[in-house]
């Protein structure tokens, strides 16, 4: 399979070399956007990537100007997949890349701006609180004071996971997961917060609750669904969680 290297310029014109390589697609960005592609079955391509903001930027283009037979992407921690509805290999992706004008790859990253509730009663406040070495009000402004963002949704249906935690507030998760939390636990597991959308076993620490629902299934049925009814949150929103009384 070919190998090929190709440079952005900032004035949207590309430089390709071709080499013989056993399998992916290697891109260099020079503003310090890079990524790599791997064909990933007969219909999708794995992008994984480097650099800030490379995701949304890739999907801005996805959504704007999409790759011919382009069916959808899938986000996951640090890549993208690509699914086409017919077969295509590194050879429909590559001349589209290279295509596309580096005002599109130059986007800022979306998202929206969501505000979600919060009581902060959780049963593992007051552990958190020692562990860190401040009382449970600072906890909570600690956790409440920061701006996070949707990073990928996994683990279960509109879970979220939120990169922007504060460093002090990175712990373990639980070395014995609990057997159920409840839906709505606001919650947080070594670099991360999330909320968990519906109940389920799970090991990472809860803090709160809030009553935003994250998971609606009665909107998933039927031929035509949209995702933005089916989960409340999407990659790359921005959330601030407000203390409640």
């Amino acid at each position: 399979m070919r190998f090929l290297e190709i440079c952005f310029k900032p004035n949207a014109f590309f430089h390709l070399k071709s080499h013989v390589c056993a399998g992916s697609l290697s891109i260099d960005r020079l503003a310090g956007m890079k990524m790599e592609i791997i064909k990933y079955g007969e219909s999708a391509c794995l992008v994984r990537g480097k650099g800030p903001n490379w995701c949304a930027m890739l999907e801005a283009a996805l959504s704007s100007t999409p790759p011919v037979d382009f069916l959808e992407f899938v986000r996951g921690y640090d890549n993208l997949l690509l699914i086409f509805n017919s077969p295509a290999g590194l050879e429909a992706v590559s001349p589209w890349l290279a295509a596309l004008p580096a005002v599109v790859l130059g986007q800022p990253a979306g998202g929206r701006e969501i505000e979600i509730g919060v009581r902060y009663n959780g049963p593992d406040l007051t552990q958190v609180a020692q562990w860190a070495g401040m009382n449970e009000a600072e906890v909570v402004a600690l956790h409440s004071g920061a701006e996070y963002t949707v990073r990928m949704m996994g683990f279960m249906p509109g879970f979220p996971y939120l990169d922007g935690l504060d460093p002090r507030l990175h712990f373990e998760r639980r070395a014995s997961p609990r057997n159920y939390i409840a839906e709505g636990s606001v919650a947080i597991g070594g670099a991360h917060a999330g909320i968990y959308s519906v109940g389920s076993p799970g090991g990472w620490h809860l803090l709160g609750q809030t009553e935003q629902s994250l998971f609606a299934p009665v909107h998933a049925q039927g031929a035509s669904i949209d995702a933005e009814q089916v989960f409340a949150l999407q990659p790359g929103d921005r959330i601030r969680f407000i203390p409640i009384d």
